[in-house]
């Protein structure tokens, strides 16, 4: 595909790497700043994505990403040149086999 640059094992992916803005001085690391839990959390089993701004609610069971953990919007299309304002929802469960790969 044009466009699409090859990995070292020959698999098609989008970019070589990627930037990690928005953190301030305050920031931490993922481990430093997370608190531990004393009973770990259910796999994610389902992925959604609603357009809030046509008016899609979370749909049941779900949990809706809404900000990043700096506090930003995770608005998928934040800063893009669209009015569409989607937004990642997940559901945990052992109803089905977790989700291990996304493509």
């Amino acid at each position: 595909a044009a466009g699409v640059a090859m990995a070292e094992d020959g698999a098609p992916q989008l970019v070589d790497y990627f930037v990690v803005a928005g953190l301030t001085s305050a920031s931490k690391p993922l481990e430093e700043g997370t608190p531990k839990l004393a009973m770990p959390l259910e796999p994610i089993a389902d992925v959604a994505i609603i357009i809030r701004s046509e008016g899609e609610e979370v749909p049941e069971g779900f949990t809706c990403i809404e900000t990043t953990l700096t506090g930003h919007s995770a608005d998928l299309n934040c800063g893009l040149l669209t009015t569409s304002r989607m937004f990642l929802c997940y559901r945990r469960g052992r109803e089905k086999l977790p989700l291990i790969d996304l493509g």
